[in-house]
């Protein structure tokens, strides 16, 4: 028996040293777009701090709501009168006195006064839920322009190491030729230049992707010591959009235009209840009491007896010193503010989209002149290298190819990532990716 749980405890402690090593070894972690976006969603504090606003925003409510329902108290008093006069007045007065009871009291009308409180905080929390949905689309963008500038930097450190590669066969292109005859000195120091200039270029994108990763790792919540490989690249076909069912899609879609008009409706509340702060406050209330006294600190039973009271209480605010205009001029103000916010915020979402969609547009016009461009860049660097090997171009006209091919395909990645950028942006403002889901 012994030897079965030795060999148990055995196999548990090399089970977790093989755990802590495969972390400590920076195991490769493959993840997609989707997997990006789920750890980071499951990471952020920002979010979790945002749920925890409409926990609070909850709680809120249910303390407003408890105004509705009957209050309810015990007391107790037990006092000693260590000093009275003797006079007639007093005569019945004991040394000790004891009085515990209980009180209930429940509101019956108020006018609006508690019920708009209560909706007020009902709107504010529905506001605070559409803040953690907005919340949720910015981790979601930040966590996309992350994986696709890593995404960039991986293809730009591949076209780098190409254009390396070119440099180093028309290195070799040069030797070939150089076989059957003496190259010029000028051509190889030239072509020895042109492949040592590449090599800051490569150096510096593989630090930048190494920046990339390292950002992409924050984002998602995984330590540095791992190594992340990307399983998904960035979009290379785009759709059309049409402007006014994308506007349509925005007013009905965004969070935060939501969120906005809940806090008008929430200040439109308050104001009705402040204005009910004016009127009547109608209520009942009973009393049952156990009390007496004695001459002895203990007071027996035969000296307490029982009394109860039950009524009808009504409250008018006649003069408070202005209080309550204040408190309604307040409210108004708050209203307009909110109503100002809430057109504004429409306003100042519409305009982004706008803007982004132009972009967008432009941006697809440049992607086929992009394609276009490397696909002559290429037949032209194809061809130069035909040429150089016969000689008939020099050493800088086919570098020059090169480097207009090695441009095209940078300038093709970089408006790549640019529309990726702006769908994120599209897609956070119309939430369009959960609506085709």
């Amino acid at each position: 028996m012994r030897i079965k749980i030795l060999i148990t405890v055995f196999c548990i402690f090399a089970i977790g040293s093989n755990v802590v090593l495969a972390q400590e070894s920076g195991e490769v972690l493959s993840i997609s777009l989707q997997d990006a976006i789920s750890m980071a969603i499951e990471s952020s504090e920002d979010l979790k701090i945002q749920g925890n606003q409409i926990k609070r925003r909850s709680s809120l409510k249910k303390e407003e709501r408890a105004e509705v329902l009957p209050q309810i108290s015990v007391a107790a008093q037990w006092a000693n009168n260590f000093e009275y006069p003797a006079a007639a007045a007093v005569a019945g007065t004991r040394d000790y006195t004891l009085d515990a009871g209980v009180s209930v009291t429940q509101s019956l009308f108020t006018f609006g006064q508690i019920s708009n409180t209560i909706t007020a905080a009902q709107k504010a929390l529905e506001a605070s839920s559409f803040d953690y949905e907005g919340e949720k689309q910015k981790v979601i963008y930040d966590t996309k322009i992350s994986f696709y500038s890593a995404c960039l930097s991986i293809k730009t450190l591949e076209i780098a190491e190409k254009s390396l590669d070119n440099a180093l066969e028309n290195k070799k292109i040069l030797k070939d030729r150089s076989s059957g005859g003496r190259a010029s000195k000028y051509d190889n120091i030239k072509i020895l230049s042109d492949v040592a200039a590449r090599n800051p270029s490569v150096n510096n994108a593989r630090a930048d992707f190494v920046s990339s990763i390292e950002a992409l790792k924050v984002a998602v919540g995984i330590e540095s010591q791992r190594s992340l490989k990307l399983l998904s690249a960035m979009e290379e076909s785009f759709p059309d959009f049409q402007r006014q069912e994308l506007a349509l899609t925005l007013y009905h879609n965004q969070p935060a235009i939501k969120s906005l008009s809940k806090s008008v409706e929430e200040k439109e509340s308050l104001v009705r209840s402040k204005k009910a702060a004016f009127m009547p406050e109608i209520s009942i209330f009973a009393t049952w009491n156990h009390k007496g006294s004695s001459n002895d600190s203990y007071i027996g039973s035969d000296n307490l007896n029982d009394y109860g009271v039950a009524g009808l209480k009504v409250s008018i605010p006649i003069w408070l010193g202005g209080k309550n205009y204040e408190a309604l001029s307040q409210a108004r103000i708050d209203k307009n503010d909110a109503e100002l916010q809430y057109q504004k915020g429409k306003e100042d979402y519409l305009l982004l989209l706008d803007q982004s969609l132009g972009e967008y547009n432009e941006y697809k016009k440049t992607l086929e002149a992009n394609n276009k461009s490397i696909s002559l860049a290429k037949e032209a660097f194809d061809y130069s290298q035909k040429l150089f090997g016969s000689g008939q171009i020099s050493v800088s006209d086919l570098n020059d190819a090169e480097l207009q091919l090695t441009s095209a395909k940078l300038n093709k990645e970089l408006t790549l990532f640019n529309l990726n950028r702006i769908l994120a942006i599209i897609e956070r403002l119309t939430l369009l990716e959960e609506s085709n889901e």
